[in-house]
């Protein structure tokens, strides 16, 4: 939607029409293959009606919600967009709150419809919002091959974005312990959370970011380095209050948080190398590159496991973090690598125009 919207303002209604099909006819087979699944796992079996409420609401409704959101983002309406993500998600955590009136026996049951109805009324609201603002389509049509490529490149990196952020909390579990393995996804969440800001940034820039990249222009160059910019600051200076702040962790929350505290100036030096891989890989995908995101951030998964199991042994739960800053290291020196080879390329096509 956003690579079409920027030089179609009818791009984001087109895409939409093979977008919401595809959503709800995945979410439908995902649907009963999590019903199926779910009956083999779960011991005592959980009732047909909860797995369909839970599944539903997570299956078929929370997509449909995030595309919503993602059709108002290729129409540069990013606070917008987050809201209506967001808005699912606040009313689920309201609708917890009357679970605890009923008996325990009820209380799972009552738990998976209020869940139901809160992505209901989230995803209604979601499209009342969205369609002031945006030209929904609704006549279905098929995805051309083009498309449905280049939908699964984008696709494939979403999966594999996920795995330096997730994959080092499971090996953790076996080479830890699962108390030490707690400590640290603590720690290593809350790292995470002051990154928050570098998120935002980018979501923000992304439209512009898809708008440049269609045309080499020096304000494209200047938004760049001027996220590079930020992201290094925004990571360093985080990094820093998390080390300074770490001592206060027990404190704020407890004794239980004492290893927390002890951790987190390990997990700090990582801030600034996740911010920076971050900012490339979005840059790559906004210059149409989702395939050398995925390169490069396989790169940092496969340094993030042999890190992790040459240190750990070692070092201990320290030796999951030394690995970690060398994995996030790796992939933002790989990542800006080849944003400036696309810099240097473009540079030179401007060149070329000019004269």
């Amino acid at each position: 939607m956003l690579a079409r919207n920027t030089n179609d303002d009818s791009g984001t209604a087109d895409v939409w029409r093979y977008a919401w099909p595809m959503t709800v006819l995945l979410g439908l087979f995902l649907l009963v293959a999590y019903v199926i699944a779910a009956g083999y796992i779960t011991r005592p079996s959980l009732s047909m009606h909860i797995l369909l409420a839970l599944g539903a609401s997570e299956l078929l409704l929370t997509p449909f919600t995030m595309l919503l959101s993602f059709a108002l983002q290729a129409r540069e309406r990013v606070p917008l967009s987050q809201a209506v993500q967001w808005l699912p998600l606040g009313l689920k955590i309201v609708a917890t709150l009357p679970c605890f009136w009923f008996v325990d026996e009820q209380r799972l049951s009552a738990y998976a419809t209020l869940q139901l109805f809160a992505s209901m009324l989230g995803a209604g609201l979601g499209l009342w919002i969205t369609r002031r603002y945006v030209k929904l389509d609704w006549r279905p049509r098929r995805a051309t091959l083009h498309e449905f490529r280049e939908g699964a490149s984008y696709a494939a990196m979403n999966l594999v974005a996920a795995n330096p952020s997730e994959l080092d909390k499971i090996i953790a579990v076996r080479a830890i312990g699962t108390h030490d393995a707690g400590v640290y996804a603590a720690t290593s969440r809350v790292m995470a959370a002051a990154v928050t800001p570098v998120f935002a940034m980018l979501l923000a820039s992304q439209p512009r970011l898809f708008r440049h990249a269609r045309e080499p222009t020096r304000e494209g160059r200047r938004l760049i380095y001027l996220i590079l910019i930020l992201a290094l600051a925004w990571g360093t200076v985080s990094g820093l209050m998390l080390t300074l702040c770490s001592p206060l962790l027990p404190w704020l929350f407890g004794e239980s948080f004492i290893g927390t505290a002890k951790l987190m100036p390990w997990l700090a030096a990582v801030a600034p190398f996740l911010s920076l891989r971050l900012a490339a890989g979005t840059i790559l995908v906004a210059r149409g590159r989702p395939g050398e995101r995925i390169g490069f951030e396989l790169c940092g998964v496969f340094a993030l496991v042999v890190g992790m199991l040459v240190l750990t042994p070692h070092f201990g739960i320290r030796g999951l973090a030394m690995a970690l800053v060398i994995a996030e290291l790796s992939m933002a020196v790989i990542g800006w690598w080849l944003v400036r080879h696309h810099l240097i390329r473009s540079a030179k096509t401007m060149w070329q125009n000019d004269d």
